[in-house]
Order: C-alpha cells, then structure tokens, then sequence
C-alpha cells in the first residue's frame, strides 16, 4: 500500500471510530465517506471498516465456502479499481465481501456495475443480506402474534454508497404502493364482495424507485419502458426478480395479455403459470414479504382475464387452475405474516375456483391448509373440521399423492388436538401414498412431496407425542440432505430439534439450535418462523439463568428478534 493509500486509510479509520461510538452502522459510515472520497464502494467499504487489503484478505479467505484460499492482495486491488481498472468481481466473490463487510451484495456494487452481471449472478447478489452481523443494524420487530401486520415490499437492491434512497410514499407504512384499486372476481364463482382482490396502486415514489431499479436490471431503452409496464402490473420492484428470467420476446407476449387485446394467447398462459412456479422458490428463500405483492397482483390480472367472453372451455379451465394456485399462494404468504383474516380470504376464495373446477384434489388441499392455520390460532374445533373435510375430499379424489399430503395435516390435527396415537399410522400411510405416486400426478402444487418431506413434515407429531428420539434422527436425517435454499423450512425444522432436545433436557445444545434459527430470521420475513423463535425460547423459561441461555437472549435481542425488556 503506497504512503498516500495509508494515510487515506488511517483517516478513514479514526472517522470511522468516531461515528462508531455514535451508534453509526457500516452502511452509513460508507455513506458518510462517499462524500470525500470518489472511490468504488467495494474500496469504501473496506475504509468504513478501516481494514487493510491484507486483512480483508485474510478474512476472505477464512469464510470462502470453497475452501481454496485463492484471494490474494493484487486480485483485491483490481476487483476495487473495476470498472475504470482491473476486473470485475465474480458474484459469488461479491457475496462473501458482503459478509465480510457486514453489508449486502447489492450495496458493494454501482448501478452500473449490477447490469453487468447475468440474470442468475443478480439473483444471487440480491440474496446476499449480512447486516443482521453489524450490532448496530436494527431489524424491524415482527408484528405481534395475532396481529395482522401491513402488505410489505421487500428491501429494494439498495443503491450505491453515497446514492439517495427514495422512500415510499408518505403515510403509507411498509406498503409497496399508495393507493387501492379493486377488480372484478370470477365470474360466477364467488361473492362479490369476497372475490374483489385488493391491489396496491403505484405513486409517484414508487415509479421513481422502480425506474432505478430498472437502470440497473436493462440498458436498452425500450426494453426498460416494457419492463416498466410489466412490473407496475405485476406488483412493482418485487416483479423483477421473476421478470429478469424472461426474453424480451417473452416479455413483450406477456405485456400484450396484460393489456387484454384481443383474445387470449396460450403462450402468455404459459408464462404466467412460469412466473407462479417462481414464487414458490423465491418464498422460501426470500419469505412472504417479496412474494406477496406479486402473487397478489397476477392473481388480479387472471382474474381480470377470467372475464373474458372468448375463453374457451380450456383455456378457462387453465386460468382457474391458476388463479387457484395464486389464491394458494396469496393465502400461504399471509399466514406465513400472520394475517389469518386475510390468509382465509384467500384460501377460501381459492375453495371457490377449485368447486368451480370441480376438482376434489384442489378442495382437499385448501381445507387442509385451513386446519393447519387453525392449530397455529389454537382454534382446535376448526382444525378438526377442516381436517376431515379434507380428508373426504381427497378420499373422493383418488390422487395418491393427494391423499398423502392430506394424512400429513390430519395427523398433525390428532397429535395436537387429542395426542392421538393414530396420527403415526397415517404417517406411515402418507409415507406409502408419497413413495407408490411419484411421477404420476399432474398436482404441480404437491411437486415438493417426497417420502423424506413426509417424515419431516411429521416430526411436528412425533414431538407431541413425545417419541423424542425418532423425532431428533428425522429431523437430522432431513437436515443434511435438504437443499440450502429452502430457509423456512430449516428454521422450522432446526425449532423443532430444538423443542426435542428440550424434552431430553439438554439444554445448551438446545439454546444452540435456536440460534441457528434465529439466524435464518434475519434473511427470511416469515413473521411466524420469528415467532416460533419467540416460542421455543419460552420453552426454555426454567433454565433461563443458564449461561447458553442468557447468551442465547442477548444473541436475540441483537436481532431485535426480543426486545430488551424480555427475560
């Protein structure tokens, strides 16, 4: 490092102290010393953190999950001096700086620089979010429980060091857009005033937040404005991690559908059914909060489509099929926030599409998320209700994996409800249904359905009837095989661990599991997995003087998963 670089670091460092001690987090230490020095915010973050190039190294070095030891300091220097100099950042690379820096990815790269990279790079480089390990990083607190907590747009790629944040539109907290528009519902298949889905409606914020997000996602100008047009309808800046994965061509079939020109392309069809598939991976990896808005938002356009007079039988059948899994989705989300009232809205505006469809198997799984959302309200009646409704419904199917998947949630109704022996006998009988069915179902909603998913959906059974052993080897046989990207269900599974090893009573290596979940809290906005944070340390209340106890407390209160009052 030449004398002059030093002298700019050790400057950088003391200022860096300073806002420190005033409670200051490595973003807005980065912010503050844009403002001097016009360097890249990979070199920036480095000053904030007042770090030499050997020491960022070398902690590089320690967390690269490829264990080669391949960063040196001269390669450092040319990722910093890019793009005047030098080369250019792997994403992968640009994810462990992330964390390093206590920063995420999107923050170390400019505009520019972002639209350099391919559309599976800035999926990864949108994921990567380190700030829960800054201590001064303050996550917003989940809504209590019970509470229905405000439709969300998830945290916007953010802007380069030095960059002004746009915020939303005033008076409007934690909504992605301002206003309210309703549309029509199904013909014919629902309640009017049950059918109306609520979408938000942009505002001049909005529009200038997404724009800036375009400039990074599309250099092309036309290409942009059709983007632009694209993601208004789909539900705004959320959309764009599911419309980056089209070709233009796909785009511009897709805009023309929305705009509802002439009759409907089964092509455009095909696409929205693509995008819906998409949600699901990016709500367990993402969480509700950036699934919600878009699954709301293409569940109006179908809608709006499904009032077409040219349908033909087919394609309304295809539409309602999707408009279905959208409802599914939509209700999924808002349990996974909380919101039950809104959750059950949904799902039962999803019974009424599949009544429509006539499809036993779609009303069997509908009945049998509502019983699982009645266990989590403790409203033990309505879950034994829908329980058995679904498992005539599915009975009447004849779908063997459909029939699985309904075992799954009677058996978690009986442990809970009546700690009924024969909830593992349906365990078993699912585990039977789900091994002798696959490849021959056309259910794309019970894709995800495996003998293995089933033993660890049921160890929610086991631990209520207190087979703790058998429980604890499922749920670590389904740990170390069970793909990194499926965040929610690792926390939950790790809680369930958790409240195993508490029955053992082994408590430290409990604490520990909890731990791990509360980790996942804070890259996932699933509003119920904070909460069965919350719960399952409650479990551990006797033993709150414990010291892996008390560590675990100021671990959560760190993450404003508890508040500072909490014992």
């Amino acid at each position: 490092m030449s004398g002059e670089g030093y002298r700019t670091l050790l400057d950088c460092r003391r200022r860096a102290e300073a806002l420190r001690a005033r409670s200051f987090t490595f973003d807005q230490i980065a912010d503050v010393l844009a403002l001097d020095h016009p360097v890249s915010p990979l070199r920036l973050y480095r000053y904030a953190h007042g770090r030499t190039a050997a020491d960022v190294v070398a902690a590089y070095n320690d967390l690269d999950p490829a264990g080669t030891a391949c960063l040196r300091e001269a390669r450092l220097y040319d990722y910093e001096a890019w793009p005047q100099t030098g080369r250019r950042a792997p994403a992968r690379s640009i994810a462990i700086f992330a964390r390093v820096y206590r920063t995420t990815a999107r923050r170390l790269l400019t505009a520019e620089v972002y639209a350099s990279y391919g559309v599976r790079d800035r999926d990864l480089l949108d994921r990567a979010d380190h700030r829960h390990l800054d201590p001064h990083h303050r996550r917003r607190p989940a809504p209590a429980p019970g509470t229905a907590p405000p439709l969300a747009s998830p945290p916007v790629p953010a802007t380069a060091p030095g960059t002004a944040l746009t915020t939303g539109s005033p008076g409007v907290t934690g909504s992605p857009f301002c206003g309210q528009v309703s549309v029509p519902g199904i013909r014919g298949s629902m309640e009017p005033e049950a059918a109306r889905a609520r979408v938000p409606a942009p505002g001049p914020a909005d529009c200038a937040e997404l724009l800036r997000a375009l400039s990074a996602e599309e250099a092309d100008v036309r290409r942009r404005e059709l983007l632009f047009e694209l993601a208004l309808v789909l539900g705004g800046t959320p959309a764009l991690a599911l419309l980056r994965h089209l070709t233009p061509p796909e785009r511009e079939r897709l805009a023309a559908a929305a705009r509802r020109r002439g009759p409907l392309d089964p092509g455009a069809l095909d696409l929205l059914e693509r995008l819906t598939a998409r949600l699901w991976a990016m709500d367990e990896s993402h969480g509700p909060a950036q699934v919600l808005p878009t699954a709301e938002a293409e569940r109006t356009l179908v809608a709006d489509l499904l009032t077409q007079a040219s349908l033909t039988p087919a394609l309304r059948d295809r539409l309602l099929r999707l408009y279905w899994a959208l409802s599914l989705i939509a209700g999924w989300s808002g349990f996974d926030l909380m919101d039950y009232t809104g959750a059950a809205r949904r799902y039962h505006e999803g019974l009424a599409a599949a009544h429509e469809l006539r499809s036993p198997a779609h009303i069997a799984h509908l009945h049998g998320l509502l019983a699982h959302m009645a266990l989590h309200q403790k409203k033990p009646t309505i879950a034994l209700d829908h329980a058995f409704a679904a498992e005539g419904w599915a009975r009447e199917s004849g779908n063997r994996l459909q029939q699985a998947a309904t075992s799954i949630q009677v058996a978690r109704v009986l442990s809970t409800v009546k700690r009924d022996e024969n909830s593992l006998r349906l365990l078993d009988r699912a585990t039977d249904l789900a091994g002798s069915s696959r490849g021959r179902s056309d259910l794309q909603h019970l894709s995800w359905l495996t003998p293995d998913c089933v033993a660890a959906h049921g160890t929610s059974c086991l631990i209520d009837l207190k087979r703790t052993d058998r429980a604890i080897s499922e749920v670590k046989q389904r740990l170390a095989t069970m793909d990194s990207g499926l965040l929610r269900e690792r926390g939950i599974l790790q809680l369930r661990y958790a409240t195993a090893l508490v029955q053992k009573r082994e408590i430290p290596e409990a604490a520990a599991m909890i731990g791990k979940a509360a980790q996942i809290v804070t890259a996932h906005s699933s509003t119920r997995l904070a909460h069965a944070v919350r719960q399952t340390r409650a479990e551990l209340q006797p033993w709150a003087e414990n010291r892996r106890v008390r560590d675990l407390d100021e671990h959560l209160r760190a993450l404003s998963i508890i508040d500072h009052s909490s014992r």
